[in-house]
């Protein structure tokens, strides 16, 4: 079965090719959507995610999109790849745990660094990829190949979206996950929630990548870059912090908004424009610690592995959260991922 969905990916990937979508064109979630990225998929954050088990919280990034195929499998040794916590509401930096990463040995193993930079007394966990590495506070650390996530028919998006020329639309009947049987490698910490957290449950969550010259890519929400950054402001939103978003992007998302919103012939107003950017800068994942809600159920405190982000988005950029109501697009019609997901730690599906 696995080599079966193996070809099947390779398979799908030339299709896609064949149809233009080469790896500066894949851009969904974030999975290779700027053009800094672009240059090294080992940094290019595709998908960030963060929810409640129990008294711990779980923290996920993904990279590598279409890991052996497009790009590598392992991380860049001695990159930074973080999650950055704000838990006092001000969109900046209280808490950040950096992993690093070795150079791979023969095997393709890496030796894995923890580190709690902020911390006024320094811990580290150290171990290697493709294990579990127990860390401070009884948590766990995996950095390894995995089923990549998420879920969306790419190339419908393509055609009815980015127009690029196709005849595939939404819900058509031909409807196809384009990351069935596709691998990331993953970044998966657990701690506990009181480690995050301060005066507050609450606490805003990104997850960013940078090498010595400086910021590569960040990450909160599902694929606001994406959707809303020409291709001449990817690389500017991502060296962006969180606190500087409203200020900076706004307007670039509220024209977004009004032109997709406008598919319909009844498109958001520029106050329900605002009103809706408000809503999605800065880009961060808010996660109340106590609750187990969701990203589409919350709505938008944290996101689940299973949540289908893609429908929730369409629904709100087209136009659902409007007086008039009327959204152009309100799901791709992939509602679910390939592979199940576990119910343990790391919790993604393993490798195909």
């Amino acid at each position: 079965m696995k080599k079966i969905r193996n070809i099947a990916l390779l398979l799908l990937v030339a299709a896609a090719l064949a149809l233009g979508l080469s790896a500066s064109t894949i851009g969904a979630a974030d999975h290779l959507d700027a053009p800094l990225v672009q240059q090294d998929g080992r940094t290019d954050i595709n998908d960030v995610y963060a929810f409640v088990n129990g008294d711990n919280t779980v923290m996920v990034m993904t990279v590598n999109p279409l890991a052996g195929v497009l790009n590598g499998t392992t991380l860049r040794p001695y990159a930074q790849y973080e999650f950055a916590i704000d838990n006092d509401g001000d969109y900046q930096e209280d808490i950040v745990y950096r992993v690093q990463a070795g150079s791979p040995n023969s095997n393709g193993q890496q030796s894995i660094f923890l580190y709690d930079v902020n911390s006024a007394t320094p811990r580290q966990a150290n171990g290697v990829s493709e294990s579990v590495i127990p860390t401070w506070g009884n948590g766990s650390l995996y950095v390894g190949l995995r089923d990549d996530p998420f879920f969306f028919d790419l190339v419908a998006f393509q055609d009815q979206v980015l127009g690029a020329g196709g005849s595939r639309t939404f819900c058509d009947g031909n409807e196809n996950d384009f990351f069935a049987g596709a691998n990331a490698t993953a970044i998966v910490l657990e701690l506990p929630s009181s480690y995050l957290t301060a005066d507050s449950d609450i606490v805003n969550i990104w997850a960013r990548t940078a090498d010595r010259t400086g910021m590569i890519d960040r990450m909160g929400k599902p694929a606001l870059n994406t959707v809303f950054l020409a291709s001449g402001s990817k690389d500017a939103y991502n060296a962006t912090t969180p606190a500087h978003d409203v200020a900076e992007w706004s307007d670039e998302f509220e024209a977004k908004l009004l032109a997709l919103s406008g598919l319909d012939g009844s498109g958001y107003t520029a106050d329900e424009a605002a009103f809706v950017t408000s809503l999605l800068l800065p880009d961060v994942l808010t996660l109340d610690t106590t609750s187990t809600a969701g990203f589409t159920t919350g709505p938008l405190n944290g996101r689940q592995l299973a949540e289908d982000v893609i429908d929730f988005e369409l629904f709100v950029v087209t136009g659902g959260l409007g007086a008039n109501g009327s959204p152009v697009l309100t799901s791709d019609c992939v509602n679910a991922n390939d592979a199940a997901f576990l119910s343990s730690f790391p919790y993604l599906a393993p490798a195909n």
